[in-house]
């Protein structure tokens, strides 16, 4: 009896073991791609906030953006426009299904242009549309009430994603996005990840990786930490001294991406010291830009001269940038009527000294030395400021109360890789006068002229220099200082192939990764 009670153990154990061999070897067959970035989206609704879902794969826009920051066909494989510039025609890509199996057609693209159009006016309310019609399935038609060359760029825009209609509850609010992209998203914690899996009947190029999961991870130290240890494998967005520690280290590799991206202030003109222009052009003189990126940046980056980096079609190469002149920045303040009345460093002017409030925000790592470097300049010529560094919500809920002298912020440029949306939101007076990003409450008759012009002009040569106006006037009139423009580096260990950086930040393209 003892001797077949042995056996029977024995048997129970390799039962066992060969379970869990069979479960681990399963685990091992689901290749996980681990990557952390610093962005949580504040809501799951792609056509509320778009950005994270459209990086990471899971919803499609209708046309694309390549590394050049051209417009390619995406969900739409071609388009045309009328003579007069107001009705454009998209033909859809054929067999393209949605993540539940139902078919992308023509209408459920109307649907969703419609929500998405109503969901994020602050953006697509600047297109002109008069209709969206289907005349077939595979056919798109928008009419538009005047010419706007710009339409395809904003197609490209995360939030006019096509969203299947299981993707709504009864009251039309996202509760699963349901897109067409090369993953499916899978679920999703506020503030910690977002989970997507591979789409094995994408219309497209299928993913290596099985399964993306991403961390949000603000600090940029946490993503070192995660990466040391091989929690991930892609650590995005990292300040230049952590990544530096990576370049002679074995086992990592660090990509670097200039991207459409300038890190800058923007004043608040409505008041004093900054409704003065003299003032403002005193800060451009007062910052030495070249030590910015000598110290803080690690040389990771370019001086700014005007709005576009230079590498971009849109930028105007004519705009000399200010230099680094203390006595010129002194000089302006004294015309403005800031003078050193008690000697004791601190400019004043008729009983007040010019103090000011430098707001920015740790999100993006380098804001707050560089907002301490910029202190240290302004002391140089008279400035008194107190830095607040606030996380991202509560700088700028303070910068659209108005709560604020100086705005220390890196923007995003070409999100819409055109000049129309980030003219009309940050330089038009009808963006300027609500919240946002760019100058603050500034008003130019000509700028509002030339932008207004472009945005209805079809030749793309007579559009640039148009913009190429705006920005020389911007410089000029100084709502806002240019400091630098932006370079992205991330790193990932050595066993990651095929990422890319995206020069507009349109996508990850995480179809494209592998482990090795």
């Amino acid at each position: 009896m003892k001797r077949k009670e042995e056996v029977i153990l024995v048997l129970l154990a390799l039962v066992v073991m060969g379970a869990g061999c069979a479960d681990q070897e399963q685990k091992e067959s689901i290749r996980t791609l681990s990557i952390s970035g610093q962005w949580s989206p504040n809501t799951i609704d792609p056509h509320l906030s778009g950005y994270i879902s459209q990086r990471l794969g899971y919803v499609e826009t209708l046309v694309g953006v390549d590394y050049e920051g051209k417009i390619i066909p995406n969900l739409a494989k071609s388009w045309e426009v009328s003579s007069d510039g107001k009705n454009w025609t998209f033909i859809l890509r054929e067999g393209v299904r949605f993540h539940d199996g139902t078919r992308f057609t023509a209408v459920t693209m109307k649907d969703s242009l419609e929500r998405s159009f109503v969901k994020s006016d602050s953006v697509f309310g600047k297109i002109p549309v008069s209709a969206i019609e289907t005349p077939d399935n595979l056919t798109l038609t928008i009419s538009l009430d005047s010419p706007f060359p710009a339409l395809p760029a904003y197609l490209s825009r995360a939030e006019s994603a096509a969203l299947a209609p299981g993707s709504y509850d009864a009251g039309g609010n996202v509760t699963k996005p349901i897109g067409t992209g090369p993953f499916i998203f899978e679920s999703w914690k506020p503030e910690e990840e977002i989970v997507v899996v591979k789409n094995p009947d994408y219309w497209g190029q299928a993913a290596s990786v099985d399964k993306v999961i991403y961390r949000v991870i603000p600090e940029a130290l946490t993503r070192k930490m995660l990466l040391d240890s091989k929690e991930i494998q892609i650590a995005m967005i990292l300040p230049p001294e952590i990544a530096e520690e990576y370049t002679e280290k074995d086992g990592y590799t660090v990509l670097q991406q200039p991207i459409a991206r300038v890190r800058m202030i923007g004043f608040n003109t409505e008041k004093e010291p900054f409704d003065d222009k003299r003032v403002r052009q005193a800060v451009n003189y007062a910052i030495d830009r070249e030590a910015i990126v000598t110290y803080i940046l690690h040389g990771y980056g370019t001086t700014a001269a005007g709005l576009f980096p230079p590498n971009f079609y849109w930028a105007n190469q004519r705009i000399a940038p200010y230099t680094y002149d203390t006595e010129k920045a002194k000089s302006l303040l004294e015309e403005a009527g800031w003078t050193d009345t008690d000697g004791d460093g601190t400019l004043d002017k008729d009983g007040r000294p010019l103090k000011i409030t430098l707001v920015t925000y740790p999100e993006r790592a380098e804001l707050p030395p560089i907002a301490e470097v910029i202190e240290q300049q302004l002391r140089k010529v008279g400035f008194e400021t107190e830095l607040k560094v606030l996380n991202t919500d509560a700088a700028n809920s303070l910068r659209n109360k108005g709560e604020f002298d100086i705005f220390l912020v890196g923007r995003g440029l070409l999100f819409v890789p055109d000049p129309d949306e980030i003219m009309m939101t940050d330089y038009h007076s009808n963006g300027t006068s609500i919240d946002g990003w760019g100058a603050y409450h500034w008003h130019s008759d000509r700028v509002d002229e030339l932008i207004e012009q472009a945005r209805t002009t079809s030749d793309t040569a007579a559009r640039k220099e148009l913009y190429d106006e705006v920005q020389a006037i911007v410089v000029e009139e100084a709502p806002v200082a240019y400091l630098n423009y932006y370079v992205n580096i991330d790193v990932t260990t050595s066993n990651i192939e095929g990422y890319r950086l995206h020069p507009t930040e349109y996508s990850l393209n995480l179809e494209n990764v592998s482990i090795a």
